[in-house]
C-alpha cells in the first residue's frame, strides 16, 4: 500500500511540475530585408521556421516595413509665385503561401515650398536654378504594418518560410498650374520578421528534479504526522 502511494504521490508532483515549469514565451526570427531596389518590385524573403522542440506554437504575426526614397526637385512653371507641395504615396504587401497578408500605405507630403513665378524667358521655361527652383535633396519616408497568421504549421519546422513582397510607388506635387518635378534614384525597400509566441516545453531533468522534491516534501509531511 505504501508503495501505490508513493507512486500516486510522484505523478501527481511531477504533473505538477511539468504545469509549473511551462509558460508562455515569445522571440522575433532575424529581419530580412530586400535591400534597395528600383520601383516598382517583385522579391522573396525566407524567414526561420519556429522550433518545436522549444514547445507549442500559438501564434504568428509579421512584421513588415515599407521605405522609399528619392532625390527631387521642383520648378514653378507659372508666371505667378507659388506654394508647392511634393507627396510621396506607396505600398509593400507581404504575403506567405496561406494568404496571410500584411500591407503598409505609405503617404507623406513635403512642403510647401515658397517659389517665385517662373524666370522665362519663355513661359515656362525649366532650367533648374533661381528663385522659382528648388532642390529638395534625398527625401525618404517609411512606414510599418503587422498582420497575423491562422496556419501556424507553414511556420513550424527546421527550414524557412517564403514571403512574397510586392512594392510599388509614386510621386506627385500640387499648389502650381504648371511645374517640372524631377526624380531620380526613385528606390525602395521592403524588410520583414516573424513573432513567434508559444508554450514552453519543461526539460524532463527539471520536471524530476521538481517533482522529487515534491515528493520528498510529501514524504516529509507523512514521517513528521
Amino acid at each position: 500500500m505504501k508503495k501505490i502511494t508513493a507512486k500516486i504521490s510522484l505523478s501527481v508532483a511531477l504533473l505538477l511540475a511539468a504545469g509549473v515549469l511551462a509558460h508562455a514565451a515569445s522571440y522575433n526570427t532575424a529581419t530580412e530585408t530586400t535591400g534597395w531596389q528600383g520601383l516598382g518590385f517583385t522579391d522573396t524573403l525566407y524567414l526561420s521556421q519556429f522550433d518545436t522542440s522549444l514547445g507549442t506554437l500559438t501564434g504568428v504575426t509579421l512584421h513588415i516595413t515599407d521605405t522609399e526614397q528619392a532625390e527631387v526637385t521642383i520648378e514653378n512653371g507659372s508666371a505667378s509665385p507659388a506654394s508647392i507641395t511634393v507627396s510621396l504615396t506607396g505600398l509593400v504587401t507581404a504575403k506567405d503561401n496561406h494568404g496571410i497578408s500584411s500591407t503598409v500605405d505609405l503617404s507623406q507630403d513635403w512642403g510647401p515650398y515658397s517659389m517665385l513665378g517662373n524666370e522665362g524667358p519663355i513661359i515656362p521655361t525649366y532650367n533648374g536654378s533661381g528663385p522659382d527652383f528648388q532642390d529638395l535633396g534625398i527625401i525618404m519616408s517609411s512606414a510599418t504594418d503587422t498582420a497575423s497568421s491562422s496556419d501556424l504549421s507553414l511556420y513550424e519546422g527546421s527550414g524557412t518560410v517564403p514571403i512574397a513582397i510586392h512594392a510599388s510607388g509614386g510621386w506627385n506635387a500640387s499648389g502650381s498650374t504648371a511645374y517640372s518635378l524631377n526624380i531620380n534614384e526613385f528606390v525602395g525597400e521592403g524588410s520583414v520578421y516573424a513573432t513567434y509566441t508559444y508554450i514552453s516545453v519543461p526539460e524532463p531533468s527539471s520536471a524530476l528534479f521538481l517533482g522529487l522534491g515534491g515528493l520528498a516534501l510529501l514524504c516529509y509531511r507523512r514521517v513528521t504526522r
